[in-house]
């Protein structure tokens, strides 16, 4: 079974004023994309119920494993500030963007000890969840990098008369590149999600028990 949900963060960095025409141009953002597919981690030494209380979502009687996938979504962006008399023109200069795991937990029941036919199944079953994680990371990379270029040439630079309205203005310009990432982050997710559900299924479950001989 796997959870996941989305943190999402701005971090701004402001550079200082350029000179520049006098009219607020079209400037080329420069933009980078970094996906972590993260790395599993594994944790054995608590029971079902207690992990089950980890889970953002409420977990099945039939859970015996649990991965959690933390889909993380940071950004930094960089202002164009040009020079117009007094005041500026404000626009983004680059943007990188970073998504992704740091780590992906894995709960395996305490009770089956490792190296069981137990441990080994479950085990199994958690780590095709963290495949599909990893995979998604690296397949929807250029989807990324394409949604993130047509988000920061929509931008039009705009004017500023003060280093409060200048911070305000580069705020809203990439508060605005994140929104338009929104729809293709949780198509990522709705990827994820209907792949993992095809085997937490009460069918897949009672598969997983008939290939050990108890339980």
């Amino acid at each position: 079974m796997i959870r996941y949900f989305i943190s999402l963060l701005m971090i701004v960095c402001l550079i200082s004023v350029e000179n520049a025409s006098a009219a607020c141009p079209k400037v080329y953002t420069k933009i980078s994309v970094k996906m972590k597919p993260g790395e599993p981690h594994y944790v054995t030494h608590l029971s079902k119920d207690e992990f089950a209380r980890l889970s953002p979502y409420p977990v099945s009687p039939n859970t015996l494993g649990l991965t959690i996938a933390k889909l993380n979504v940071t950004g930094q962006g960089v202002p164009q500030l040009q020079q117009r008399g007094q005041t500026a023109c404000v626009g983004l200069k680059e943007v990188n963007l970073t998504m992704g795991y740091d780590t992906l937990d894995v709960y395996i029941d305490k009770k089956y000890r490792k190296g069981s036919c137990q441990y080994k199944v479950i085990k199994d079953h958690e780590n095709y969840h963290v495949s599909v994680s990893q995979e998604a990371m690296r397949f929807f990379k250029k989807d990324v990098e394409e949604t993130l270029r047509q988000a920061v040439d929509a931008i039009q630079p705009a004017q500023a008369d003060s280093q409060a309205m200048v911070d305000l203005v580069f705020k809203e310009q990439f508060q605005s590149v994140l929104d338009k990432m929104q729809p293709l982050i949780q198509h990522i997710n709705a990827k994820i999600a209907e792949k993992n559900y095809a085997i937490d299924t009460p069918e897949s479950y009672q598969a997983s028990t008939r290939l050990c001989p108890s339980w």
